[in-house]
């Protein structure tokens, strides 16, 4: 007769199967945590992986800017001077001039001449360029060629655009800081000579031709196709309306001159800028590559490569939005004359406070310029 086992009370051949179990959890407690630490050293290491990637496309992306950026044509500082007789004492201000953390001012200079080397003549058109990073803008300032100013070690006053023929871009800028009370220490000259080629490579750029700007334009096409044997000949424009232009088309389209008057010539100008950045940021990777190569070719600027490329990417939040246009002289502003020849006569104090609130968005208390 078997003995009962009293209830409440384990029997003999339960204790092995649950010291086994005991035996198994305390194993698995001691392997958890190298489980642990196998884990995160395979994170590490993939982390550590992805980084070297990154840091090698990273250093890869910038060494392939940095040559990208050696086509541009830089002045080191203190290899370009102003002329002796130009580079007059400044005279002494009582305001500081205005400046504003995260704005930053680039005079934009354009001239028209096949040699590369050449950037000592009138030029063509200027700007300033505005980089807004406090309001996320990028801004446009139109300067019209023909205001009479006083460019220092000059007798009397002359037109804006002999600055360059005179001094360099040095002098122009110094020309448009005393003149506008601004501090702008850097350039970038623009060879326009060159502007059909990046044009051609976008592809061409969109714009409006209006019926009697054809003529004006086939013109200017006529002439270059002359003047130019050793390039393609371009075209001539046959109807209005909005199409795609070529870069001969679209230069010639900047360049009207005697339709109407030089501050539509700058909004004309401006049109092109914008349509061509309109057609770069829509362009392949591949041609986004071409445009900066040949387009950086015609720089000719005193900026060093870590400036530009910090410019560049301060631009680039800005770059998918409209320019913020603007161009001086303001209309009510100034008056022509013609006399020996065609000049603008400016209220430059009365301009100034609207200068300022375009680009600083505020207004600063300035020395008065003289007239």
């Amino acid at each position: 007769m078997k003995r009962r086992q009293p209830a409440g009370r384990p029997s003999n051949h339960t204790k092995p199967a649950q010291q086994q179990t005991k035996n198994q959890a305390s194993r698995m407690k001691r392997r958890a945590p190298a489980r642990k630490r196998d884990a995160r050293r395979t994170r590490l290491i993939i982390a550590i992986a992805i980084l070297g990637v990154l840091i090698l496309i990273a250093g890869g992306i910038l060494i392939y800017i940095y040559d990208l950026l050696g086509n541009i044509n830089t002045v080191p500082s203190g290899q370009q001077t102003i002329p002796s007789e130009f580079d007059q004492p400044t005279e002494s201000l009582v305001n500081p001039l205005p400046e504003k953390k995260g704005i930053y001012n680039i005079l934009l200079l354009g001239v028209d001449s096949r040699d590369q080397e050449r950037i000592d003549e009138r030029s063509d058109s200027m700007m300033i360029l505005t980089i807004d990073q406090v309001h996320g803008k990028i801004k446009l300032t139109s300067l019209q060629r023909d205001m009479l100013v006083f460019i220092p070690g000059v007798k009397e006053p002359k037109k804006l655009n002999s600055a360059n023929s005179l001094g360099g871009p040095l002098l122009v800028m110094r020309t448009v800081n005393e003149a506008l009370r601004l501090n702008i220490n850097k350039y970038m000259l623009v060879n326009m000579f060159g502007m059909e080629q990046i044009i051609d490579i976008a592809g061409g750029v969109w714009l409006d031709i209006e019926n009697q700007q054809i003529e004006y334009i086939n013109q200017t096409i006529h002439d270059a196709n002359i003047n130019y044997p050793d390039t393609a000949p371009s075209p001539l424009l046959t109807q209005a309306g909005r199409q795609l232009l070529n870069g001969r088309q679209a230069v010639g389209y900047a360049r009207i001159r005697k339709l109407d008057s030089d501050y539509k010539r700058m909004e004309r100008q401006r049109a092109v800028i914008q349509a061509l950045l309109d057609t770069f940021l829509a362009a392949d990777l591949g041609t986004k590559n071409k445009m900066m190569a040949a387009g950086l070719g015609l720089i000719t600027t005193n900026m060093s490569s870590d400036e530009i490329l910090k410019i560049g990417i301060n631009m680039v939040p800005a770059l998918s939005g409209e320019i913020n246009q603007l161009q001086i002289p303001i209309e009510g502003y100034f008056k022509e004359y013609s006399g020996s020849e065609w000049v603008n006569l400016c209220d430059f104090n009365g301009m100034i406070p609207l200068l300022q609130e375009f680009i600083y968005g505020e207004v600063y208390p300035f020395d008065k310029v003289k007239v």
